[in-house]
């Protein structure tokens, strides 16, 4: 098991890359969930160093996907994206020591949003951003994903309840108690996917607070581009209105999640899918970040006691959400539709 841990050699990631010398012991940023983040300060440059969870590796497509992500962070930026691509060496972005995979960045300063803010400014910002990379084209890129389909869910929710049970985790109660509603929000997931399946392009698909930095003049950087690829954009763009108008903290702003929306038809982005389906495909990526945490909380998939830890809170604000989604549907086609005479008016 020895390889699914962390091997961290900052000092030799350095040297075989020549990034220079370490003048300070390397500092972990904290923020991400899936991987780890430093700060690697060298007699040359600053640079922010990301670790590649060693279990994520594991899987066939990992190096794949990181490596077409990075195509797309690429053609982002060269289509007037304010993106942060990988650094390259030796003609690839993915840098490896010891077989631990490191993702490597300059070191750019920027803040993101403090968690639970709400910027009025910032949305109108993000609608227009994702209209933008909407709107590149890649279809250079769509050759390669051609053959890819929306993710369809089949997730033994009883078994992991009754796992979670046996271990004396604190969330399995709270699966157990809700086993016919997670299973009728993963078929409704499915059955919604399949008609959204002709609309899709390519994205950043993780738009979140976290992954946007505010330099000095209050302008973003968009980071953290790994989770790049096919998304239907009407989900996409509900995604991140909902996460920049507060949704995650439980007290959702509805003039910053209509600001977002609105900004983003402004500048170009459609909105043609049904809308049900759309929001019903909005339970897919929540009940796949829950089972996701559940593995990591019963150990099934984790490098160590930190992690472990991380995946059992994710499942108990996991759970929380999906049921503040559910209970929100109705709200939220209320407010589109409110939005949708607007632009039929104009």
């Amino acid at each position: 098991m020895d390889n699914l841990n962390y091997r961290l050699n900052f000092g030799e990631l350095c040297a075989k890359f020549n990034l220079g010398q370490l003048t300070t012991e390397p500092e972990q940023v904290f923020g991400g969930f899936l991987h780890r983040m430093y700060l690697l300060k060298t007699d040359k440059d600053q640079y922010a160093v990301k670790a590649l969870n060693p279990q994520i590796m594991q899987r066939k497509t990992a190096m794949n996907n990181y490596i077409f992500s990075e195509k797309v962070a690429n053609m982002a930026y060269e289509n007037g994206i304010n993106a942060l691509p990988a650094m390259v060496s030796n003609g690839s972005s993915m840098h490896e020591v010891d077989g631990q995979y490191y993702l490597l960045f300059p070191w750019v300063q920027g803040k993101t949003l403090p968690s639970g803010s709400i910027d009025i400014e910032c949305c109108k910002m993000m609608g227009e951003i994702l209209a933008k990379i909407h709107k590149i084209d890649f279809s250079q890129l769509m050759m390669d994903k051609q053959d890819e389909k929306l993710d369809t869910l089949s997730v033994d929710w009883n078994d992991y309840a009754h796992k979670g049970k046996h271990d004396g985790l604190e969330w399995s109660s709270l699966l157990l108690d809700n086993l016919d509603k997670f299973y009728h929000w993963e078929g409704l997931a499915n059955s919604s996917g399949e008609s959204l399946m002709n609309n899709s392009v390519i994205s950043h698909r993780d738009l979140d607070q976290k992954n946007v930095l505010w330099d000095e003049n209050h302008l973003p950087i968009i980071i953290d581009w790994e989770a790049a690829g096919t998304t239907n954009p009407t989900q996409e763009l509900i995604d991140v209105a909902l996460n920049w108008s507060g949704f995650e903290e439980g007290n959702v702003s509805k003039d910053a999640f209509s600001t977002l929306i609105r900004s983003y038809r402004n500048h170009g982005g459609e909105f043609s899918d049904h809308l049900d389906d759309v929001l019903n495909y909005g339970f897919s990526g929540k009940l796949a970040w829950l089972a996701y945490n559940i593995r990591r909380s019963l150990r099934l998939e984790c490098t160590d006691d930190t992690e472990q830890e991380l995946g059992t809170s994710e499942v108990i604000k996991t759970i929380q959400a999906i049921h503040n989604y559910a209970n929100f549907i109705p709200v939220c086609i209320e407010w589109l539709s409110v939005i949708d005479v607007e632009f039929v008016k104009k």
